[in-house]
């Protein structure tokens, strides 16, 4: 292919390889240069290779030193924290106790006091229930006694309710009675059964009634009967602290019962 003249364009060389000169003793210098390369490149292994475990080293001795400081500083937290729990926990409970014992210390006096103070309340209950008692044992008596002197025939009342529940019958019973209920039941003049024999006892207190037959004896006085009602009244109330007992109430309740019950 044919150019024209101005398409041609210039172009340029490489340069020329300088000649390489040989000196005298050119061998050796290249032996001794390959062989400085040689050491170099060893002493530089060498070098890397110490550089390496120096880095190793530091990174083990830096990974073991951060590794303990984090352990140490997790087993420090953690203990503390089971520590605090421990430490909460039995000085709760140091606490506790100490403020029981002071609690019970300082309250021992008040307790020593209200069981007094209590003791002193049912003593005095007891007395006062022990003289309800007697105050509507002492009432009765005067009631009944008054009320078989204006009616003695209660006394016969009470002669025949102690025989119907005596053993056996008999032909013969001897009532003991008081010489002042005797002589008021004679002056009433009463339809008596034959086989009564009524007898004046000096001995026998006023409402007193003794009963003799053949086959045994009976006390079939008002004074017994009026303790066997106070036996029971004592032991509704002596027996039982829960009853409520206001003094004049109870014993002019108790005295109207018990008068009722033995006139019946």
């Amino acid at each position: 292919m044919q150019l024209n003249p101005g398409e041609y364009r210039s172009h340029r060389f490489p340069p020329m390889v300088k000649p390489v000169v040989q000196h005298e003793g050119g061998a050796q210098d290249s032996d001794n240069y390959v062989a400085q390369a040689e050491f170099n490149t060893k002493e530089h292994q060498a070098a890397l290779q110490k550089q390496l475990e120096e880095g190793f080293q530091q990174g083990l001795q830096r990974g073991h030193e951060e590794g303990l400081r984090q352990g140490v500083e997790q087993g420090r937290q953690q203990g503390f924290t089971l520590g605090q729990q421990d430490g909460f926990q039995q000085g709760y409970s140091k606490g506790e106790s100490q403020g029981r014992e002071k609690y019970e210390s300082a309250i021992a006096p008040i307790q020593a006091l209200q069981a007094h103070i209590q003791q002193w309340q049912d003593e005095r209950e007891h007395a006062q229930r022990e003289q309800i008692c007697s105050l509507v044992q002492k009432v009765a008596q005067q009631v009944i006694r008054a009320e078989l002197t204006l009616m003695p025939q209660q006394i016969l009342a009470l002669v025949e309710e102690t025989l119907d529940s005596m053993p056996g019958n008999s032909d013969k019973v001897v009532i003991n009675l008081n010489p002042q209920d005797l002589e008021r039941i004679t002056n009433l003049s009463p339809t008596l059964h034959p086989s009564w024999k009524l007898v004046a006892n000096k001995d026998m207190p006023v409402g007193g009634v003794q009963l003799v037959t053949d086959h045994a004896e009976a006390d079939a006085s008002s004074d017994a009967r009026l303790e066997a009602c106070m036996e029971t009244l004592r032991e509704h109330l002596l027996e039982n602290p829960s009853v409520q007992t206001p003094a004049a109430e109870t014993s002019h309740t108790a005295t109207a019962e018990t008068a009722e019950s033995i006139s019946e």
